[in-house]
């Protein structure tokens, strides 16, 4: 019974986390063009969401020492307080600030609800859960950006921070009803496995993340997603307005059918379940976003960018499932949080670099070359993925 209150209790703080979140984001995105109409501003707000990779690899060890339940909690009702001081400053520069510090929560916030779910429930459990907790972040993906870009055309960006402030202090709380399954409800991790990393040092014990090569691996493809990701999220609003000429409006609409997406592929995943394995996951998550960034690169209309932005969601939905599940299973209890704070620190860094050079990168080529030139690397690497997978199999 506890599995399934676990369960509920973590997907109704995920989903009302999640919906803030987008709330937050669309809402903010609209903002700032409707106020400069610079892709450079976007392309900065971008980059302020993933700066605080470079911060969050030291924040690792806290989330394998500590209570992670006592952690998100915590986390939950500062991002409530950095929203109620962004409402009484909405200067771009403040928001940029915001947006830095909001991101490095989330991000503390993505490995240690990670992690939590490693001391929640079984490693057996964890592919499964982890499918349903996607179908409740896929509902939050429809819902959110849906609201933010009414929100937008009705009302202050102001009515956005408000409900994200009362919608993090809710989930906060909730996160205080999860039941630990393990002995770490006390203590996060036991104290001679932490005396034996203390001991081999912080530096050495990241290296050893990396000494297992299917972790390697998976990061390194995970990397290569990312980049495409951190090069394509700037583009979206600029196709919608300069290319298809709709309004921005429709950005939000564009998020919220990636939302619907990500439900499809949910829902393949848990129809699919005990057929699939995390590195199947990852190889269709590969093809899907390939065939995505095509659809967009060749749209003549919303309509088939709408066809694109579905299956944007859909690969949404089976990379990060896949990289996330595949770490989670492949990784050393006592250091899962570490392991988590590096992956995503590589990352980030990756998606942070494709930000900056998509400016450099539009200057050269238009945009619908740039589209084509990401379905180019991503579908090379799903092929590469794909002959690594058939040839650990034989």
């Amino acid at each position: 019974m506890s599995i399934y209150k676990n369960l509920t209790m973590l997907s109704t703080a995920k989903f009302l986390s999640g919906f803030a979140g987008y709330v937050y984001d669309v809402g903010i995105v609209i903002y700032l063009y409707n106020m400069t109409e610079s892709v450079a501003v976007i392309g900065g707000f971008f980059v302020s969401q993933f700066l605080p990779a470079f911060v969050m690899l030291m924040l690792g060890e806290m989330i394998d020492r500590y209570n992670k339940k006592r952690l998100m909690i915590i986390s939950g009702f500062i991002k409530a307080v950095i929203c109620l001081v962004l409402l009484n400053n909405r200067s771009v520069w403040s928001i940029y600030l915001t947006t830095f510090l909001m991101n490095l929560i989330l991000e503390f916030e993505h490995s240690t609800s990670s992690a939590l779910m490693v001391d929640v429930f079984s490693k057996e459990e964890i592919f499964k859960m982890a499918s349903v907790m996607n179908v409740v972040d896929s509902a939050s993906l429809i819902m959110g950006p849906i609201c933010a870009s009414f929100l937008a055309a009705k009302f202050d960006i102001g009515i956005n921070l408000v409900i994200n402030i009362l919608l993090y202090i809710i989930s906060a709380v909730i996160y205080g009803f999860i039941q630990m399954n393990c002995m770490q409800d006390i203590k996060c991790t036991e104290e001679k496995d932490i005396k034996i990393y203390r001991k081999k040092g912080i530096w050495r014990t990241y290296i050893k993340i990396f000494q297992k090569e299917r972790i390697l691996s998976t990061v390194i493809f995970w990397n290569i997603f990312m980049l495409c990701i951190g090069i394509a999220l700037p583009l979206e609003i600029t196709m919608i307005e300069d290319t298809l000429k709709m309004s921005s409006a429709w950005y939000g609409i564009g998020n919220m059918v990636e939302g619907l997406g990500m439900m499809v592929a949910s829902a393949f995943i848990l129809g699919k379940i005990k057929k699939l394995k995390p590195e199947n996951i990852i190889s269709l998550g590969l093809f899907t976003a390939a065939l995505s960034y095509l659809m967009i690169g060749i749209s003549p209309n919303i309509w088939m960018y709408f066809i694109g932005a579905g299956l944007v969601g859909m690969t949404s939905t089976f990379c990060p499932l896949g990289f996330k599940t595949e770490i989670q299973v492949e990784s050393s209890p006592e250091i899962v949080g570490r392991t988590f704070t590096t992956a995503r620190f590589t990352i980030l860094i990756s998606r942070t670099v494709g930000s900056l050079i998509v400016g450099g990168l539009l200057n050269i080529f238009s945009i619908r070359i740039v589209y084509y030139g990401l379905t180019g690397i991503l579908m090379v690497s799903a092929i590469i993925f794909g002959v690594r997978l058939r040839d650990s199999a034989t």
